[in-house]
């Protein structure tokens, strides 16, 4: 029996390792990058209180908006989420965002967090549209917010800022690919920023705002950008 302890401590001390090492590990806390003052830059707030369309598989607390869309309940997404949302930028201009959320096959806890693919088609009227394939580490917004208020009843730490894009184009930065209009032909980089200014221990974020940030270089094929895009 004293070889069962044994063994036993020694588990219960190796799992402690290792969710020592998740939790402070610096390879999963990376955040991503800020804005440069050549970015065309738009906002949006809270899932909660701006977005025309929220919609998943029900396996979150988050509520569904509007009231009474159905879930993704098919077993091939309904681990994902579908939004919709309105993007306005510094100088007025509108965009509408459609944007489809799912794990990452490239999640690795001890390396590189919790991962979370966003691929979204951005349209500005009367100027075109854009696709946006993106990675984020929400491993630090899970550590430090989420986990301790939903699940330990803590209190809410205070506002908190996130700039979660850790890739996939160089492990820093989301891909861009121009699709229509004066896009067409361009590539670029993108990333996003989060404010959570009130945390809700039922729902979550109550008030937030998001930026989204990108950039476009050289024009490419467009041909071959389209059907290369993620």
């Amino acid at each position: 029996m004293k070889y069962f302890w044994t063994l036993f401590a020694g588990f219960l001390v190796g799992v402690a390792l290792a969710l020592t090492g998740l939790y402070f590990n610096p390879l999963t806390q990376r955040p991503g990058p800020l804005p440069g003052s050549e970015d065309s830059m738009f906002t949006y707030a809270s899932p909660l209180t701006s977005e025309l369309v929220f919609a998943h598989g029900n396996l979150s607390r988050l509520p569904s908006y509007p009231s009474g869309i159905p879930d993704l309940w098919e077993g091939t997404i309904n681990k994902s989420a579908l939004s919709v949302v309105l993007l306005r930028g510094a100088d007025g201009t509108a965009a509408i965002a459609s944007r489809v959320s799912y794990p990452s096959e490239d999640t690795e806890l001890l390396r590189n967090g919790v991962l979370l693919t966003d691929d979204w088609v951005v349209s500005l009227p009367g100027q075109g549209s854009l696709f946006i394939n993106s990675q984020s580490n929400w491993w630090p917004f899970l550590k430090e917010m989420l986990i301790p208020v939903w699940y330990f009843g803590r209190p809410w730490p205070g506002p908190s800022e996130y700039a979660p894009t850790v890739g996939p184009a160089q492990g820093v930065w989301a891909f861009v690919n121009g699709a229509t209009g004066r896009f067409a032909g361009l590539t670029g980089t993108a990333a996003e920023r989060y404010a959570v200014q009130e945390f809700d221990d039922q729902v979550g974020p109550r008030q937030a705002l998001t930026e989204i940030y990108w950039r476009l270089t050289e024009p490419v094929d467009t041909v071959a950008t389209v059907a290369e895009a993620p």
